[in-house]
C-alpha cells in the first residue's frame, strides 16, 4: 500500500524539482523582488501597528491614501508574522511566495490525477504548469506574497469541488466551502476563477437538481463566511467600491482579447522583433504557447469538449493568463499523450517504438520547458516591448535612496516618484508618494483609478523640466521632492532610459535643488508654488 502510494507521488517529483531549480535561479538573479509588493507590505505593517484592527485607509499611497478594501486574510497572516514573531516583511516578499507556489503543485497534482485518471498524466500536467511563465511570473514575484496563498487555496478548491461533483458525495462539500472561503478572503481574482470552475464542474459532472443545490450551498456559505470582508467594505465605503474594483485591470469579461492574442499574435510579435540575443527566448516562448493552442484544436476535433470549454469560459471572463495556464497545462498533457505521441509514433514506427517516441517527446518537452522558465525568471526573455520578463522595480541604488529619505526628510514630506520604484517608496521610505495607481482601484469610482493611472504614466515618462512642471500642475498636487531614476528604469514593467538632458535641466533649474544622488537616483527639493513660478 505504501509502495503504491510512493510510486504514484514519484510522478510529482519532476515538477517539484524543476520548480525548486527555477526558484533558485530567480533568487540568484534577483537581489530584490520582481515587480511590486510594497503596498501589500505597508498594509500588513499598518495592521500590526494598529493592534490588528482593520485600517480604514492605507496612508502614503497618494496624498489622501487608498481604501483598505482588499480581502484581509493574507495581510493578517503577514502582520502576525511581522508583529508577533518579528519576521522582516521585505525578506518575506522575496522568499515566501516561491515556497507557497511550489507547495501549490501538490493540490494541483491531486486534482490532475482525479481528472486525468492516471498519475503519469497528472505528473506531466504538473511539470508543464511548473515551467509555464505565467506560473512563475505572478507567484514568485513580490505580489506573490498574497497571490501565492490564493493560488494554493484555489487549486485545493478545484480538487475538492471536482471530488464533490464527480462522486456526488457530500463529504466533500465542507472542504469545498472551506477552500472557497479561504480563496475569497485572500484574493478576489482567484475566487472568481474558482467560482467559474465550480460551475463548470457542476454543469459537466452533476447536471442534476442535487448538483445545482450543491453549487448553491457552496456559494451561499462562502457568501456568508466572507461577510467580514465585503460587509465591511459596504458599511465603511459603499457597494460602488466593489463594483469599481471589478472594472479595473481589464475588468470582468475582458478576457476574449487575451485569448485572441494568445491564438494569433504570439508568432507575429516574435517575427517582428529584430535579431538580438533575446530573440532566442522569445521564439521559445512562442513555441511553448503554440503547444496548448494546438492541443485545443486537437480536443475540439476529437469532440472532447470539457477542457476547451473550461478554458474559454475562464479566459473569456477573467482574461488572466495565470488561470488559462492552469487549464492549458492539462490540455498540453492530454495532447502530448493522446494526440502527438500516437501520431508521431505511427510515422516513425520503423525507427522508434511508441514507448520510445513518448520518452523522446518528454525529453524534448522537458528541455524546452526548463529552458523557457529559466530564461523567463532570470529576466532574459523580452516582454513588455523589449523589457525583461521579470524586472525588479527597485535595485540597490533605490534602496539606499529610500533609506536616506527616511532618515533625512520630514515625516510629513510628500514626494513625486518617477518610475515603478514609486510602488515600493511609501513602504521603504515611509513617506508619501502623491501619484500612483496602486490600491486606487478600490476607490468608489473607477475614474479615480484611470486618473491616477494616466497621471503616473505621464509623470514617469516626462523628458524635460517644462513637461514635468505641466504634469505636476495637472495632478493638482504640490510635492516637496521629486525622486528621479537615472539610467534604465521601468514604468508598469516597460523599460525606459532616462534622458541625461533631463537630469542636466533639473540641475540647472532654479526651481529644483538636488539634495541627494547616487549612481541610480537623484532627489530634488522643489521650491514652493512651482506650478505658478517662472523659470529664471
Amino acid at each position: 500500500m505504501i509502495s503504491k502510494w510512493l510510486l504514484e507521488y514519484l510522478w510529482l517529483t519532476p515538477a517539484l524539482f524543476i520548480s525548486v531549480l527555477t526558484y533558485s535561479s530567480y533568487l540568484t538573479t534577483h537581489q530584490f523582488p520582481a515587480f511590486g509588493g510594497g503596498l501589500f507590505l505597508s498594509i500588513s505593517e499598518q495592521i500590526a501597528n494598529n493592534g490588528y484592527q482593520f485600517p480604514r485607509v492605507v496612508h502614503q499611497y497618494t496624498t489622501n491614501g487608498v481604501p483598505f478594501a482588499y480581502p484581509p486574510l493574507a495581510f493578517y497572516g503577514l502582520s502576525i508574522l511581522h508583529g508577533m514573531l518579528g519576521v522582516d516583511l521585505f525578506a518575506l516578499s522575496r522568499y515566501l511566495p516561491g515556497v507557497i507556489t511550489i507547495s501549490s503543485l501538490i493540490p494541483f497534482y491531486l486534482f490532475c490525477k482525479l481528472l486525468l485518471r492516471t498519475p503519469q498524466r497528472a505528473g506531466l500536467a504538473c511539470f508543464i504548469l511548473a515551467v509555464t511563465p505565467a506560473f512563475v511570473r505572478w507567484h514568485f514575484s513580490a505580489g506573490g506574497i498574497v497571490r501565492a496563498p490564493a493560488f494554493f487555496f484555489s487549486l485545493a478548491g478545484l480538487y475538492t469541488a471536482l471530488r464533490l461533483f464527480k462522486t456526488s458525495s457530500r463529504h466533500w462539500i465542507i472542504p469545498t466551502i472551506a477552500w472557497f472561503t479561504l480563496t475569497a478572503l485572500t484574493h478576489p481574482e482567484y475566487a472568481i476563477f474558482l467560482t467559474i470552475s465550480i460551475v463548470v464542474f457542476a454543469v459537466t459532472y452533476a447536471r442534476t437538481v442535487r448538483g445545482f443545490i450543491d453549487v448553491i450551498i457552496v456559494g451561499a456559505c462562502g457568501f456568508i463566511l466572507t461577510i467580514p470582508w465585503w460587509g465591511r467594505i459596504i458599511s465603511i465605503y459603499s457597494f460602488e467600491n466593489l463594483v469599481s474594483a471589478s472594472s479595473t485591470h481589464g475588468g470582468l469579461g475582458g478576457g476574449l482579447s487575451v485569448i485572441m492574442d494568445l491564438l494569433f499574435t504570439q508568432h507575429q510579435q516574435s517575427a517582428a522583433m529584430s535579431l538580438s540575443p533575446d530573440l532566442y527566448g522569445a521564439i521559445l516562448l512562442s513555441l511553448w504557447y503554440a503547444i496548448p493552442i494546438t492541443g485545443v484544436v486537437y480536443l475540439l476535433d476529437e469532440r472532447r469538449l470539457f477542457l476547451p470549454f473550461w478554458l474559454f469560459v475562464v479566459g473569456g471572463i477573467s482574461g488572466e493568463t495565470r488561470f488559462i495556464a492552469v487549464i492549458g497545462s492539462l490540455v498540453t498533457a492530454v495532447f502530448i499523450l493522446d494526440g502527438a505521441t500516437p501520431w508521431i509514433a505511427q510515422r516513425i514506427k520503423s525507427i522508434l517504438s511508441r514507448q520510445h517516441t513518448f520518452i523522446a517527446l518528454l525529453l524534448v518537452l522537458s528541455l524546452l520547458g526548463a529552458t523557457i522558465t529559466t530564461l523567463y525568471v532570470t529576466g532574459t526573455v523580452n516582454e513588455y516591448e523589449g523589457s525583461n520578463s521579470m524586472p525588479s522595480f527597485i535595485d540597490k541604488q533605490d534602496y539606499s535612496a529610500m533609506q536616506w529619505t527616511q532618515r533625512n526628510t520630514n515625516r510629513s514630506a510628500e514626494f513625486m516618484v518617477i518610475g515603478d520604484a514609486a510602488e515600493w517608496f511609501p513602504y521603504l521610505a515611509n513617506r508619501t508618494n502623491v501619484v500612483g495607481p496602486w490600491g486606487v482601484e478600490w476607490e468608489r469610482s473607477s475614474v479615480a483609478y484611470q486618473w491616477q493611472h494616466t497621471a503616473y504614466q505621464r509623470i514617469s515618462t516626462t523628458t524635460n523640466v517644462d513637461n514635468l512642471n505641466e504634469n505636476i500642475a495637472l495632478t493638482t498636487t504640490n510635492p516637496d521632492y521629486i525622486y528621479v531614476p537615472k539610467g534604465v528604469y521601468t514604468v508598469y514593467g516597460h523599460k525606459y532610459h532616462q534622458h541625461r538632458a533631463f537630469i542636466t535641466e533639473l540641475n540647472r533649474s532654479n526651481r529644483y535643488q538636488q539634495v541627494y544622488q547616487n549612481r541610480g537616483v537623484a532627489i530634488y527639493r522643489r521650491t514652493s508654488d512651482v506650478s505658478s513660478a517662472n523659470e529664471e
